[in-house]
């Protein structure tokens, strides 16, 4: 069975098509007994659309287009009654009051309504409102918005429309054949591990520890700001060293997860020292005390601008580390996981996603950079000889795993990681991996290449 299209006025039953429109104030609603076939619905749509224009011409006959109406015509209006009005400015503050949705989401919907779309409509009826008018607003936006934001104001105009016709006030939306604009999402611009420790360094030696604490911590798990902001002492499992994450804070407000699911984030040695570190600091506050403060006024932060601003900007450019926003700690906390082998179904559930599909989406690169490493050993302990020297040809000297623990990377040996330099696409990137990882990649006999 076909589909009529949303807005159409038509919609196919078992056997038969129904066809709603308004006419001279009054809803109608006809029975056109046919298969609900494509072909069909297509009869029942182009017969819709002669309607509309026939009654917006006024030379709508309905006795003639049906034969035998089920319904009696109507007479003509009364002028003495007064026609429903569905003004927009009303309509749309009564949607927006029984619209279930989160707080954040609420308010952004009222922004837009009340700075882009009630200015504009005020209080003209909402089926008055025609398609080119929605697009002469948007074409007018095009050069003060992005495409971005000009999508985020149409979100609540479509839905307020979707809801009109829920409630049969109107026969088609306006927004129907209205598409989002195209843009491209920015990816994810993370930090590599050398900036991730030179950030951390910094705000160690130069800053408040309730900046660094924080900043060690959310480099460490990827939890998003709003999340960290949001933990309570009561949410971390000290023995089985995990965090609960069940709430987030957006525009001062505690709320779910964005994903509306609690999740238990493993909490590795970093994440730990940063915990037992703040415990000085909150933690005789009692369990419901939030864990992080700020540094400022001791208090719970009540935003993230402040950390942004006073804490991590500063240290960047003092650092003449390039601009990104703090969001970026969970990033960066991603890809060195995927370029350190660590499992992607595994990370997935750190971050607090459903499935690998948005790892995939937005971190394919790294992945695709970590797995090209480890296939490509692969290779080389099955074709290639254990004792081949590539210092003649290449300026490499050649070492075995052991050898090379001993003598060349003993000075990193203490800290039970080596800096190891991957390229990517030809980016080279610089991260830590652990003594482990160097030995399951290569195998205690295999052997190492090192420019001289």
């Amino acid at each position: 069975m076909g589909r009529g299209r949303q807005g159409s006025g038509v919609t196919p039953l078992k056997t038969c098509i129904n066809i709603r429109f308004t006419w001279l104030g009054k809803r109608y609603v006809e029975s056109l007994k046919m298969k609900p076939s494509s072909a069909n619905i297509r009869f029942a749509t182009q017969l819709m659309e002669k309607i509309r224009a026939e009654i917006a011409a006024g030379t709508f006959d309905y006795a003639a287009t049906f034969q035998a109406p089920v319904v009696e015509v109507p007479p003509e209006p009364d002028d003495h009654t007064p026609p429903i009005t569905l003004g927009f400015t009303e309509f749309s503050e009564r949607w927006l009051r029984t619209v279930a949705i989160e707080l954040g989401t609420r308010s952004n919907y009222r922004s837009s309504l009340r700075k882009h779309w009630q200015p504009l409509f005020g209080d003209r009826d909402i089926r008055e409102i025609k398609p080119s008018e929605i697009k002469e607003a948007i074409a007018l936006q095009a050069g003060k918005m992005s495409a971005k934001g000009i999508n985020n104001t149409l979100i609540p105009l479509r839905q307020m429309y979707l809801f009109a016709l829920d409630d049969e006030l109107l026969d088609r939306s306006p927004m129907t054949n209205i598409r989002n604009r195209k843009h491209q999402a920015p990816g994810p611009d993370p930090f590599d591990a050398e900036e991730m420790m030179e950030i951390l360094d910094y705000l160690r030696q130069h800053d408040d520890e309730l900046a660094w604490n924080w900043y060690e911590f959310a480099f460490s798990t990827g939890l998003r700001p709003s999340e960290q902001i949001a933990l309570k002492w009561a949410d971390i499992d000290w023995r089985r060293a995990t965090v609960r994450v069940e709430r987030a804070l957006v525009k001062t407000q505690i709320k779910n997860t964005k994903t509306n699911s609690a999740r238990d984030v493993d909490l590795n040695d970093r994440a730990m020292s940063a915990l037992i570190r703040q415990k000085a600091h909150s933690f005789m506050l009692g369990s419901e005390a939030m864990v992080f403060l700020n540094p400022l006024t001791r208090e719970p932060w009540p935003d993230e601008k402040q950390q942004r601003t006073r804490h991590f900007l500063p240290a960047l450019q003092k650092l003449g580390i390039r601009r990104r926003t703090p969001y970026q700690t969970r990033h960066t906390f991603a890809t060195i996981a995927l370029m350190g082998g660590v499992n992607p179904a595994y990370i997935a559930r750190q971050l607090g996603h459903t499935t690998t599909a948005m790892l995939f989406k937005h971190y394919a690169r790294w992945i695709d950079g970590a797995d090209r490493g480890r296939e490509a050993a692969k290779l080389a302990a099955l074709f290639g000889d254990e004792t081949t020297d590539f210092s003649r040809s290449q300026g490499y000297a050649t070492y075995s795993f052991n050898e090379f623990i001993d003598d060349v990377a003993g000075p990193w040996r203490s800290a039970g990681k080596l800096p190891v330099m991957i390229t990517d696409r030809g980016r080279p990137s610089r991260v830590l991996i652990s003594i482990e990882a160097y030995r399951s990649l290569l195998g205690s006999k295999g052997s190492l290449a090192v420019v001289k």
